[in-house]
């Protein structure tokens, strides 16, 4: 028998004529279960405690009471639906498999009927239109590379005169003044620094000798094509062969005229960062003139520093460029004429002023205070003495000598 069946001898349900004396048997029971603690509880407790034990053991026991089980589901099995035939699906399909069949019939025709010449004919074909293509790109490339270093070595040649404008030019002191040319002997002034100068030109030199041992590659051998016999693979094998042969030359010539033009432009852009190093040497040079010729225009000394900034920005290998060095010495030789003009000026206001106080003191020293003292009316005054008469000043009563007989 189980714990509930010990408290609940009756079962589930009980009627309410038996329910004090089930509450005394409930009571012992739960003492004989748990203890007896009504010793250690006050009397007013252990009457309040008793309804709550009632309700815990009611609620005990429906817990314990089992649920229902759930019917279960009957399954129906599904009805499938009957499909209808569809005439023209099955009519594309019959089509389709006949054009398959058809393709697959054709094709093993030609694949019986092909002959091996005819296929290595195509093949032919396709290397005589790869070395037509191959071979034009080639001619471009090497023409494109001698043009570049015949550009290159005429832009350098072009150079040089224009710097040698810039070297020196006629010194304006030693032009007198109302003349339109220089005299043979005059002198001359610096325009750029020399020592860039020098620098430039021997790099010209060596540029120039660069450029003249570059080699242009050959260009392979014009390739004719074969006109072989469509049927013989013997013939048709043997110009594949010898297109091929001419594509691999192509490739080789390809590479060298590549190389080469890589060369040519490393080194011509090497050169032209020495012009350029030259060019920038111009705005110091330009500010050590202005410096030393103060008394020239403002304008014209402008004109020298805007002439310089040109020179430096321009890329003198170009004809552009090279017109800036003729224009930065004309502007250089104006502001030196300008301080001669000057200096000439000075010089005649200060010869001006020798002369005139040289004039002043010859005048001062001629001078001569008038005497106080008047003099006799009875005395004659004897004429001043001709300044030009260099004998001595006798007696104005001395008779010339007689005439020698």
């Amino acid at each position: 028998m189980t714990t509930l069946d010990d408290l609940f001898p009756d079962g589930k349900h009980r009627p309410g004529a038996h329910a004090v004396a089930d509450d005394h048997h409930t009571v012992r029971r739960l003492d004989e279960l748990f203890g007896d603690r009504r010793t250690d509880l006050e009397r007013t407790h252990r009457a309040s405690a008793r309804p709550a034990l009632i309700a815990m053991v009611n609620s005990a026991a429906a817990d314990a009471t089992s649920l229902p089980e759930a019917p279960q589901t009957p399954h129906s099995t599904p009805r499938h639906r009957r499909r209808r035939i569809d005439v023209v699906n099955v009519a594309a399909a019959g089509l389709a498999v006949v054009a398959v069949v058809a393709a697959g019939v054709m094709g093993g025709v030609q694949i019986a009927t092909a002959s091996p010449a005819s296929d290595a004919l195509h093949v032919l074909s396709a290397d005589e239109k790869t070395i037509e293509s191959a071979t034009a790109g080639l001619e471009a490339a090497h023409s494109r590379l001698i043009d570049a270093i015949a550009d290159a070595d005429a832009a350098a040649e072009a150079l040089r005169p224009a710097l040698q404008q810039v070297r020196e030019a006629t010194d304006p002191a030693d032009i007198p003044e109302g003349w339109a040319d220089a005299p043979e002997d005059a002198g001359t002034i610096p325009i750029a620094d020399g020592k860039a100068l020098d620098t430039v030109l021997a790099a010209i030199d060596t540029y120039q000798k660069e450029l003249a041992a570059f080699t242009v590659p050959e260009l392979p051998a014009v390739y004719t094509p074969s006109n072989v016999d469509s049927e013989s693979l013997t013939e048709v094998a043997a110009a594949i062969d010898a297109a091929q042969l001419q594509l691999n030359a192509i490739d080789r010539s390809s590479a060298e005229v590549r190389t080469v033009r890589t060369a040519v432009d490393a080194r011509a852009a090497t050169f032209a960062g020495q012009v350029s190093a030259f060019a920038a040497t111009f705005p110091g040079v330009a500010k050590g003139v202005i410096e030393q010729h103060p008394d020239a225009e403002q304008e014209l000394k402008d004109a020298v520093t805007a002439a310089a900034a040109a020179v430096s920005g321009a890329d003198l290998l170009t004809a552009d460029g090279a017109a800036t060095l003729p224009a930065y010495r004309d502007a250089v030789v104006a502001v030196v004429a300008d301080q001669v003009a000057a200096d000439r000026q000075r010089e005649r206001e200060e010869q001006e002023a020798r002369e005139r106080a040289e004039r002043e003191e010859r005048e001062r020293q001629q001078w001569r205070p008038p005497s106080s003292q008047e003099p006799d009316p009875g005395e004659t005054t004897a004429p001043p003495a001709d300044p030009d008469d260099s004998g001595d000043s006798g007696d104005s009563d001395d008779q010339p000598a007689p005439p020698e007989g």
